[in-house]
């Protein structure tokens, strides 16, 4: 059986809103996520769109699933590499816990085409970018990576 899935877990000291807050706000998204913007209205089927800074699109989906501030779910659709764009859309889901002082953040990035180009650059890449928003909500600073 293939592995059509990537997991990541890290616990950020933050409570559940302030990390939903960095996921669903460009002010935050900018820091911490490739100098990108995040634009959604997060009602479910709602666009759900990463712009570059020269407002090119990124990445695009559509809102699954909103449960503020404990699950986030969207479709995930590259758009700055044509191989990965012909694969087609994926699924991303964040789970917010709150566990005493911290949140719990799992993120499930799923249903990779078999053989996806995309699933072996998005395993180094998420947790670079789930690293910097801890760094970011924990310090107010971000790291060199993103």
């Amino acid at each position: 059986m293939k592995n059509n899935s990537h997991l990541c877990v890290i616990y950020i000291k933050a409570t559940p809103e302030q990390v939903w807050e960095a996921l669903t706000s460009a002010e935050f998204t900018r820091r911490y996520f490739h100098h990108t913007d995040i634009e959604s209205d997060w009602q479910d089927g709602a666009d759900v769109v990463y712009y570059n800074q020269d407002r090119s699109i990124a990445v695009k989906g559509k809102v699954l699933e909103v449960d503020r501030p404990h699950k986030l779910s969207f479709t995930w659709h590259v758009h700055y590499d044509q191989n990965a764009f012909e694969e087609g859309p994926t699924r991303v889901t964040f789970t917010l816990e709150q566990v005493e002082d911290a949140t719990k953040l799992t993120m499930l990035h799923d249903e990779f085409v078999d053989d996806s180009v995309l699933l072996p650059s998005i395993t180094e890449g998420w947790i670079a970018i789930l690293s910097n928003l801890k760094t970011l909500l924990e310090t107010g600073e971000t790291l060199g990576i993103s």
